[in-house]
């Protein structure tokens, strides 16, 4: 038995190099170089259509190259990600996010540096986007959209049940629609934080903003300012008080972001907020696109942030792992400047996603999409888990979910956080 274990131990571990070595391994030895791609395309939604389209073309028009999807949920996916990014068992290339979650990336030298090709893009993505896979003078990554993450979809009829015929500007009237939605047995909200992401990279990134201003993330970050600063505790209060208003489903922390649409899809709620990813798959599944709206989250009263902003960053982008081969480098690069292309950013629009190239946008585009690009023209606040460190960003989603459930303060969670910040 003892002999077993160590055979099938031994084949596991083989297994494990030849799935995953990013490296010597070209190809099936016909010829082709073989890429394997990991990715979060798990959900049937238009986005992910276009990217495993746009590599099935790539594949048909290459006979020397085949790129292979392996997607992963995308609740795992990071998780695995950094796990198999330790034990340098990364795959050829992978998905990847801006700022905070790319740089511990970098930082253990995973990554190849697209420098080699990042003229491919001078004139079609504009560099202060492009910077946000910048780290050092080096290109890690193009992004293939501009992720919105503070956008309030609304059911216009529902409003109406409630007495609204336009969306609430202020957090106060917001609060009132809140109270009124009640009043009229709708449930406002529709809100899944099981994986305890949405409360912070939806709800905070801008509440957080509008409270404290732009500079205040990145000044706390570097030593020059602190989380229990009083601005950013009455940001996280505001999560506190929407709670205690039943503005959100009773079992907003037993489903995930995608039920939770699907229950604002269905008629069920009055609201969801999310970020501009949902745009497609909410236009795709509700009966009447014309009975939903789109809003920027409202004003803080009181806020030394600027009010029109929302929260938002480049969105995830396909890195490189920096053990390829010269073989297989070339072959990335081939396939990277097919992908990111001009026929990418065009199926997107028509797939409701914001992009950060300039395409022309014509009547067929709905209008939910084309207000929600603009709101991006405000100037775009910082997405905080694309800007704090891992440690700090599982400390407010895993807080944040406290604070629903009364088992933590506004004021314990800045405390945490500045206490995991000023760990050496």
């Amino acid at each position: 038995m003892k002999k077993l274990g160590l055979i099938i131990l031994g084949l596991a571990f083989t297994f494990s190099l030849a799935a995953c070595s990013g490296g010597d391994n070209e190809a099936s030895g016909s010829g082709v170089t073989e890429l394997t791609v990991w990715n979060d395309w798990t959900e049937d939604r238009p986005e992910n259509t276009v990217y495993k389209d746009l590599i099935k073309k790539f594949n048909e028009g290459h006979d020397d190259i085949e790129v292979k999807i392996e997607s992963i949920p995308h609740d795992q996916y990071e998780t695995k990600l950094r796990t198999q990014a330790a034990g340098k068992q990364l795959p050829d290339m992978f998905r990847v996010w801006p700022g905070a979650r790319i740089k511990p990336l970098v930082e253990g030298g995973a990554l190849l540096s697209l420098n080699p090709i990042k003229e491919e893009w001078k004139d079609r993505i504009p560099e202060a986007i492009l910077k946000d896979y910048a780290i050092d003078g080096e290109q890690y990554a193009i992004p293939a959209n501009i992720s919105e993450t503070s956008l309030i979809f609304y059911n216009k009829e529902k409003l109406k049940q409630a007495g609204y015929d336009e969306f609430p500007t202020t957090y106060k009237d917001l609060k009132t629609l809140i109270k009124d939605l009640n009043d009229k047995g709708i449930t406002p909200i529709a809100l899944g934080n099981k994986a305890t992401w949405p409360l912070q990279s939806v709800y905070i990134s801008t509440i957080a903003d509008r409270y404290t201003g732009s500079d205040f993330l990145e000044n706390t970050l570097n030593g020059d300012g602190t989380f229990e600063n009083e601005q950013f505790v009455k940001a996280l209060s505001v999560i506190q008080e929407m709670t205690k208003l039943n503005a959100f489903n009773e079992d907003m922390n037993t489903i995930d972001e995608a039920q939770a649409r699907s229950e604002f899809n269905s008629g069920d709620t009055a609201m969801h907020f999310a970020g501009s990813w949902a745009i497609g798959p909410i236009l795709d599944s509700v009966s009447n696109k014309d009975n939903i709206g789109v809003a920027p989250f409202p004003e803080f009263e009181g806020g030394e942030g600027d009010q029109s902003k929302i929260a938002g960053v480049a969105g995830g982008g396909i890195a490189l792992n920096s053990n390829l081969s010269d073989e297989k480098k070339e072959a990335a690069f081939e396939f990277l400047k097919f992908f990111y292309s001009d026929a990418l950013y065009k199926q997107l629009v028509k797939a409701n996603i914001i992009v950060p190239s300039d395409v022309e946008m014509d009547d067929s585009i709905p209008q939910v999409f084309q207000k929600a690009n603009s709101f991006a023209q405000n100037g775009l606040a910082p997405v905080y888990d694309a800007t704090m460190p891992p440690k700090v960003t599982d400390i407010i989603n895993n807080g944040l979910q406290s604070i629903t459930l009364g088992e933590k303060t506004p004021e314990q969670l800045a405390k945490d956080m500045q206490a995991e910040l000023e760990k050496k």
